[in-house]
């Protein structure tokens, strides 16, 4: 026997109440009361039973069910609110439910719920005691939530929330009623009744309930969960995952959310694209996020394009935990790795590693597979290009020579050559480099290309000089006469070089000293350079006898000597060198003998010895025509004419030679 209600309103405070179903009686939303309400018999059970069951039908989409339960209605009482009810619940779901009508009937069913609608206002505005008593003979929730959208689409706000207060949003059955509902109270931000909904997995369209949650769910926690839960069943395939995609796309939510549910996606099986998940979120993402998303792409076996895009997002995002997490989930996940040595030398020119994170991910690198060729080719790019401080070149250098067991020649020589970047470690770095066993015939010309190099400080490159020269790298001849004669090195410096190239084997060309005496300016001679160089088959062109004779200070008690063995030496007749002198303002063209006589510094015994050498043992004449300033004359007149100017060494050979007797 159905019953129907009296009250509407608080009995204490005339506020508005709330239907609590399990205690059969209402609440007031304002001060708590609740309160039983009277009942009185109405006598149609019967048809009640029927629009019940019509509702129930329309709810499941029963349509043919529900419109025969209508006319069955009508049979009773065409004027009974209950029969308005189902009609107008009817016409509603069967318009707007797809393919639930004929297209071309439409506009005749609208009118016709525009009718039947209009009928039930002219009943009541609001929820009468008639309809009220109906609602309460109705027991599933199904059939509230139906009349929900129902009542929602009319814009009938009083029995739209009159309504929504009886409905149990986990105990509805029908999936079309669910999605229905879904959408309405997201759509009324109404979250509570939506997470109900969605608790209900069993009973729901899921595919459609995981659109509208993606797309117009709030970004919080309950997001997440709500499609981990979808996700969770089973329902939604592989070939839906586009619907994830784009989501992770085009979604302002934030990266936490987006993280939850991309797992939630790999969890089910889902097979997403790498590129967008490092795109959307592992590039956006924390390395909490990172350590929760890495895992699930790894769970199956990666294709070797997949695998390298998450070694190059993990060598380039710049954050150490990040990048020891994708390398560790890599690792830990035994997928096939052979890594390019790109991805590690792009790591290593990175400054927001510190030297210690270097070291640490190099040491990760070195537990995959890696080609001796890469090997090389991330040794060579940081030993010559990379431009990190000294001190953190000095703690990757020491890693990667650990791992290493030789070097290419080619390096070697382009590091000696050309690097400057670890200073003063510069020597202690080559050292190391040969001490990997390096056979150094295969550097014969490195120290020689190295001695005229100008890349490193002139500090730096005698320490050079000295490790190369203690490894046993010896000088080619012409750079060793070169360095001899060109180097701006301190004289000790080039002698004891010199040593050393003689005890790794190197030789001295016979020409050194000659090339020593032409090359070098008057005030760089060392006579214990020269005296080092000297070989007893060098010889000497005309420019080096008269560099030495006129221009160096030689000691007092070698200079004799020297003079007399380098003309010895002479493949040239000594008697034809002519030299070019400035002396009192004049411009003068003479031979060998008179331009050392007019230009000597050397002492009178020195002077004596040379110029006896030159008169008696090379035949030069003392006297022999000049030309001063153009003009021919014999040496006695320029003598005799300046004798009051001439040193006193000059003088003294012009006596002893007898330039100034009357006779000569």
């Amino acid at each position: 026997m159905a019953v129907s209600f009296v009250a509407r309103k608080c009995t204490q405070c005339a506020g508005k109440l709330k239907y609590i179903k399990e205690k059969k009686l209402w609440q007031c939303l304002y001060c708590g009361a609740e309160i039983e309400r009277e009942e009185t018999y109405d006598g149609l059970f019967t048809i009640k039973n029927v629009v019940r069951q019509s509702l129930l039908d329309t709810a499941y989409r029963r349509l043919d069910s529900a419109e025969k339960n209508i006319i069955e209605c009508e049979k009773i009482d065409s004027r009974y609110i209950g029969t308005l009810i189902a009609k107008i619940a009817f016409e509603m779901i069967s318009v707007i439910t797809p393919g639930a009508c004929d297209p071309n009937n439409t506009k005749n069913i609208f009118s016709q719920l525009k009718k039947n609608y209009e009928q039930l206002r002219e009943v009541s505005t609001t929820v009468s005691d008639e309809e009220e008593a109906l609602y309460d003979f109705f027991e599933e929730s199904d059939i509230f939530a139906t009349l929900l959208l129902v009542y929602d689409s009319l814009n009938d706000v009083a029995r739209r929330d009159f309504v929504a207060n009886l409905i149990d949003a986990e105990d509805i059955y029908s999936k079309a009623a669910n999605t229905n509902l879904l959408t309405y109270s997201i759509k009324n931000s109404k979250f509570e009744m939506a997470d109900k909904v969605l608790n209900n997995t069993n009973n729901l369209d899921n595919l459609s309930a995981l659109v509208e949650v993606l797309n117009k769910y709030p970004d919080n926690d309950n997001k997440a969960n709500n499609i981990d839960k979808l996700l969770g069943t089973g329902e939604i395939k592989g070939e839906n995952k586009t619907i994830i995609e784009n989501y992770l796309s085009s979604s302002d939510d934030s990266v936490k959310t987006k993280s939850c549910v991309l797992v939630s996606a790999l969890t089910s099986g889902m097979k997403l694209g790498t590129e967008l998940i490092i795109h959307t979120i592992l590039s956006k993402a924390d390395a909490e996020q990172v350590q929760a998303v890495l895992p699930c792409m790894c769970k199956s076996r990666l294709n070797d394009e997949d695998t390298l895009r998450i070694l190059s997002f993990a060598y380039e995002c710049g954050n150490y935990n990040i990048a020891t997490i994708v390398l560790n989930c890599l690792k830990e996940s035994e997928q096939y790795v052979l890594l390019p040595a790109k991805y590690i030398i792009s790591m290593l020119s990175q400054t927001t590693y510190s030297a210690e994170e270097k070291v640490a991910l190099l040491k990760l690198s070195f537990e995959f597979k890696i080609e001796n060729k890469s090997f090389e080719s991330i040794v060579s790019n940081y030993l010559c290009f990379n431009s990190d401080d000294i001190q953190t070149r000095k703690a990757i250098l020491d890693c990667l020579f650990d791992r290493a067991t030789t070097f290419p020649t080619s390096l070697v020589e382009t590091y000696v050559l050309k690097c400057s970047s670890d200073g003063e470690r510069k020597p202690d770095i080559i050292k190391q480099m040969f001490d990997k066993g390096l056979n150094t015939t295969f550097f014969n010309d490195l120290l020689s290309r190295y001695m005229s190099a100008t890349t490193d400080s002139q500090e730096v490159k005698i320490a050079v000089i000295d490790t190369l020269t203690m490894i046993g790298l010896k000088i080619d001849p012409s750079a060793f006469a070169d360095y001899i004669c060109e180097s701006n090195d301190e004289v000790q410096n080039k002698i004891n070089f010199i040593g050393k190239m003689i005890r790794n084997g190197a030789q001295i060309r016979s020409d050194t000293a000659n090339l020593y005496l032409e090359k070098t300016k008057p005030e760089d001679f060392s006579s214990e350079l020269f005296a080092t160089i000297f070989t007893p088959v060098s010889s000497f062109s005309a420019k080096a006898i008269e560099n030495y004779i006129l221009r160096f200070r030689e000691r007092e008690a070698v200079k004799a000597q020297n003079a007399k063995t380098i003309l010895d030496l002479s493949p040239n007749v000594v008697t034809n060198i002519t030299c070019q002198i400035s002396h009192l303002n004049n411009s003068i063209s003479c031979n060998l003998l008179q331009a050392y006589l007019l230009q000597t510094e050397d002492s009178q015994t020195v002077a004596f010895d040379i110029v006896n050498n030159l008169i008696n043992g090379q035949r030069i004449k003392i006297n022999e025509e000049m030309r001063v300033s153009g003009t021919p004359m014999k040496l006695k007149k320029y003598v005799v004419a300046n004798k009051s100017n001439l040193s006193e060494a000059t003088n003294a050979i012009c006596e002893k030679y007898k330039v100034y007797s009357m006779i000569f």
